[in-house]
């Protein structure tokens, strides 16, 4: 059996957007969506977000846009005639810049949102040549720091949607082990075919932390259930998503199947807390859930005082 590596994730800021997570060398215009401070290209701590870069682009063009309107009325009051219309065009002029400065302090947001838009537009082939360089990096890493490869998988998934990155990560987390403290993620990590390191992970996960187990990874269980089923362990695995799915009426509604076929594997609690719900609602749909948890009831619980307590509460209700 493999031995797992005991480790200490860094903390992983999330973001709105995915392109939050990428910068750029203000020094060479490289990408990158490492966390690093230098410049993986020319090797200079001269990174800043992609935001701050477009912002940079708007000021730019803001101070240039005053000047010219500045030669402008500077223009127009030398080339006056009297004192009067000088002092005339220098007001107007001192007016229409102050103006157009207070509208591009108002306009400020928006226009940085449409230069950062056009900046990703524009430099879109580079992004990708200079994510996948970062893809590159976090790989050369495999052999001699796995928890570092992980980590750095972790910020190219927010950009690169592509079922590669989300096997290695699953395949990097086999080789850990896995705690609840951790901060872990689940769904984003689901890809569309069936990978039995994917399914042994949402098995440890329904063991740890099953609130990660939501409607897709349901489905992804149900869909692949026959080749879990060819595991050694793939029992548990689903047993494990049919325990996590006890935890919200809703689930188990959407779910019925897949809880009712492993209901008897269910540990104690689980089946109790799948009981209580079920004793709850007695006239919601259940399918053939009902009949299948009453069977295992007297099966199994008829004489546990656990159960005894429940049937007394519903009863009275």
């Amino acid at each position: 059996m493999m031995k797992k590596i005991p480790v200490f994730f860094r903390p992983y800021h999330t973001t709105r957007y995915a392109y939050q997570k990428l910068r750029v060398c203000k020094h060479c215009q490289t990408f990158t969506i490492l966390s690093e401070e230098e410049c993986p290209s020319c090797g200079k701590s001269s990174i800043i977000p992609v935001e701050r870069q477009a912002a940079k682009e708007v000021k730019r063009a803001d101070c240039a846009r005053l000047f010219i309107s500045a030669l402008f009325a500077l223009a127009g009051v030398l080339l006056s005639d009297g004192p009067l219309q000088m002092a005339l065009c220098g007001a107007a002029g001192l007016l229409l810049i102050s103006l157009l400065w207070f509208m591009q302090q108002r306009m400020r947001p928006f226009e940085v949102n449409r230069a950062l838009d056009k900046l990703l537009k524009r430099e879109r082939e580079r992004i990708g040549q200079d994510v996948y360089r970062d893809w590159e990096t976090a790989f050369a890493n495999w052999d001699t720091d796995k928890q570092l490869t992980y980590e750095l998988l972790r910020e190219l998934g927010t950009l690169l949607h592509n079922d590669t990155i989300r096997l290695q990560q699953v395949a990097l987390l086999h080789f850990f082990a896995l705690r609840k403290d951790m901060d872990l993620v689940l769904e984003p990590l689901l890809i569309n075919q069936y990978d039995p390191l994917l399914a042994d992970y949402i098995g440890e996960i329904s063991k740890i932390k099953r609130d990660l187990i939501k409607d897709k990874t349901f489905q992804y269980v149900i869909n692949h259930e026959v080749e879990i089923l060819g595991l050694d362990n793939g029992q548990d695995i689903l047993t494990g998503a049919a325990g996590a799915a006890v935890r919200m009426k809703r689930y188990v509604q959407s779910y019925p199947g897949l809880v009712r076929r492993y209901a008897h594997r269910l540990p104690k609690d689980r089946f109790l807390r799948l009981y209580r719900m079920i004793q709850q609602y007695p006239n919601d749909n259940w399918d053939r859930l009902a009949t299948e948890v009453n069977r295992i009831y007297h099966e199994k619980y008829e004489w546990d005082p656990d159960f005894q307590i429940t049937a007394v509460r519903s009863s009275t209700i």
